[in-house]
């Protein structure tokens, strides 16, 4: 688990279709995550993939804290392309970095609606951003067959120091 953590604590997802059936009940309280039974995480985990799959998701935040802060992994979505950021405080973040000739200009996908992000550190394919979200929930890991650019300190992957 990234971090030294003890696992995912917080979920929050925005559908934009309509909500999974199973995700009716997740609260948004403290702990959500944590707090449910696993064979229900991992019914809702699948939902999830299934939504991003199909378009339905706006944005997911999944946090190692109780109540989403600090260490977390935010994805948005946009014209279906995916933007995912790992955020560790001051420490380090990571995007999910697909190689690209075009890698350079901004995606028609942004970070909480308003921070540009590259080609690069986008996915155009929604398989790739739900198979890395929920491996990510399901294992508090970035999915291992799959890139993410890494900067330490508090800054943006793609930001030249």
């Amino acid at each position: 688990i990234l971090a030294g953590c003890k696992g995912i604590q917080f979920v929050s997802v925005t559908f934009c279709g309509k909500m999974p059936e199973s995700w009716t009940a997740l609260g948004d309280d403290g702990n959500n995550w944590a707090n449910l039974p696993v064979e229900t995480a991992k019914a809702m985990a699948a939902d999830l993939g299934t939504a991003i799959r199909k378009g339905y998701v706006e944005n997911v935040w999944i946090s190692f804290e109780p109540w989403g802060e600090d260490y977390m992994l935010t994805a948005d979505f946009e014209n279906g392309w995916a933007a995912l950021l790992y955020n560790a405080i001051d420490e380090s973040a990571a995007a999910l970095y697909v190689p690209r000739p075009d890698g350079a200009e901004d995606a028609p996908v942004s970070i909480g609606g308003q921070t540009p992000v590259p080609k690069m550190c986008a996915a155009d394919d929604l398989d790739q951003a739900a198979e890395a979200l929920v491996c990510f929930l399901e294992t508090g890991q970035f999915h291992p067959e799959m890139q993410w650019a890494v900067l330490e300190g508090n800054d943006l992957p793609w930001t030249e120091t």
